[in-house]
């Protein structure tokens, strides 16, 4: 097949193509001649053109619960305090598990000491009447898994 759509045959035309005409209608008449507006062209580039809109894969940002609700640390509100420890060894869970960002974390902490230090908060287990609260978080979904 050659570049018109027609089959080579040996001993038509030179080098084996047959004759073909490029231009016309389908008569073998001219083509008409072709007019070029810019504005047409340029609507029809502009139409063309990617749409701008919003990556549906993209995840949400996570924001830490302290700042998102603008949440002020205080020593005295032990029960506060209490849901980012643990019930069963009174320890301070990890970022992985409270998902606060390192200013928020480091004042919890901070701040906890504090309140161990003046009495309000036990230092090796969690108060009984705190036990039943809502949890802010999951501890068994950390964001991270375990280093262990």
């Amino acid at each position: 097949m050659d570049h018109c759509g027609q089959r080579r045959t040996r001993g038509r035309g030179d080098n084996g193509r047959a004759p073909c005409s490029t231009g016309g209608g389908q008569d073998g008449s001219h083509a008409p001649p072709v007019t070029f507006d810019p504005e047409k062209l340029e609507q029809l580039l502009k139409d063309d053109m990617p749409i701008d809109i919003p990556n549906p894969y993209e995840r949400e940002k996570v924001q830490c619960l302290l700042c998102k609700y603008n949440i002020r640390l205080d020593y005295k509100n032990s029960r506060f305090l209490s849901q980012f420890l643990s019930p069963y060894t009174g320890k301070l869970y990890g970022r992985n598990i409270t998902r606060l960002c390192k200013k928020k974390q480091k004042e919890l902490e901070l701040t906890v000491e504090h309140s161990r230090g003046a009495g309000y908060l036990a230092i090796m287990l969690k108060n009984v009447e705190f036990l039943k609260d809502p949890k802010l978080f999951d501890p068994n979904q950390p964001i991270r898994p375990h280093n262990f």
